[in-house]
C-alpha cells in the first residue's frame, strides 16, 4: 500500500436500509455485499487505495476482515458524499477521490479508471452516463442528464429532458458514481443544499448551481445497484452462473 495515497476510492455504506434491511451485510454469496463492492473497486488500475466509509461497527469489521481500510463516520451525516468527505479527511495526501456506493457489487473496474483519468486530466468533478432506454424516459427513478458540447453536465432531472422534437438529441441515464478533485469535494460539503437540489432531490445539482463543472463520461453500462430483495436474488443468480463448472 502507498503510505501517502494520491488517488483513493471511498465506498460509503450505511447500516440502515429501508427496502432491504442490512443489505451490505448480506452474505448468501459467501461474502458480504460490501466486500463484493470493495473487491471490484480494488481491481481498478489507477487508484492507490480503496477505503470503506461506514456508520456501523459491523460494517467496519467486515471491511477490515476482508483486508481493506475502513473509517467510522458519524451516522447522522446527511448524504453518502458527506460520508466520503469525512473519510477523505483521514487521508490528507489524497488529491482525487472517487465515490462508489456500497451496493455497486458488480461495478466495472474500468469505469472507475475512466473517472480517475478525467480527474487526472483536470476535471473538477466527474460522473458517468449510459444509454437511456425508451421506457425510462418518464421513470422518475431513472435520473436523466443532458450535457454541453464539451461533455460537461448542463442539468440532471427525474423528468424527461429535453423536450424532444428530434430523435437526434436526447438525455442519457445518469449513473450515480462520482469523482472529485479534493477541493471540489470539500466545497460541496461546505455548501448548503441548493434550491434545485431540494426540488429534484438530486445532490449533484448543488455542484452545478454553484458553478462547479461536472464532466459526464459515457459508458455502455454499469453494474446494477442492489436496492431490493429481488435485486439481491438476481445478483446471487449472476454470481452462481459465473462460477466455474467443476464437472
Amino acid at each position: 500500500m502507498i503510505s501517502s495515497p494520491r488517488l483513493i476510492v471511498v465506498v460509503p455504506g450505511r447500516r440502515a436500509s429501508t427496502r432491504l434491511p442490512d443489505k451490505l451485510l448480506l452474505a448468501e454469496s459467501g461474502r458480504p455485499l460490501l466486500v463484493h463492492t470493495l473487491q471490484q473497486c480494488a481491481k481498478a488500475k489507477l487508484p492507490d487505495l480503496v477505503v470503506a466509509a461506514v456508520d456501523d461497527s459491523a460494517l467496519h469489521e467486515v471491511a477490515l476482515e476482508a483486508g481493506f481500510h475502513s473509517v467510522m463516520t458519524n451516522p447522522d451525516l446527511p448524504s453518502g458524499t458527506d460520508r466520503v468527505w469525512a473519510a477523505a479527511q483521514e487521508y490528507p495526501s489524497a488529491e482525487f477521490i472517487v465515490n462508489v456506493q456500497g451496493d455497486e457489487a458488480e461495478i466495472d473496474p474500468a469505469v472507475i479508471d475512466l473517472l480517475c483519468q478525467a480527474l487526472l486530466d483536470g476535471s473538477p468533478t466527474a460522473t458517468l452516463s449510459a444509454p437511456l432506454a425508451y421506457d425510462q424516459r418518464h421513470d422518475d427513478a431513472a435520473v436523466k442528464v443532458v450535457t454541453a458540447l464539451n461533455g460537461d453536465a448542463l442539468y440532471f432531472s427525474r423528468s424527461a429532458i429535453p423536450f424532444v422534437r428530434s430523435e437526434d438529441v436526447g438525455a442519457r441515464l445518469h449513473i450515480g458514481i462520482y469523482g472529485f478533485q479534493r477541493q471540489s469535494l470539500q466545497r460541496f460539503s461546505e455548501l448548503p443544499p441548493s434550491p434545485l437540489e431540494k426540488c429534484e432531490k438530486l445532490e449533484q445539482l448543488r455542484l452545478l448551481e454553484n458553478g462547479i463543472a461536472m464532466r459526464v463520461l459515457k459508458c455502455a453500462h454499469v453494474g446494477v445497484g442492489i436496492d431490493t430483495r429481488q435485486d439481491y436474488d438476481m445478483f446471487l443468480q449472476r454470481q452462481s452462473a459465473s462460477l466455474p463448472d467443476n464437472d
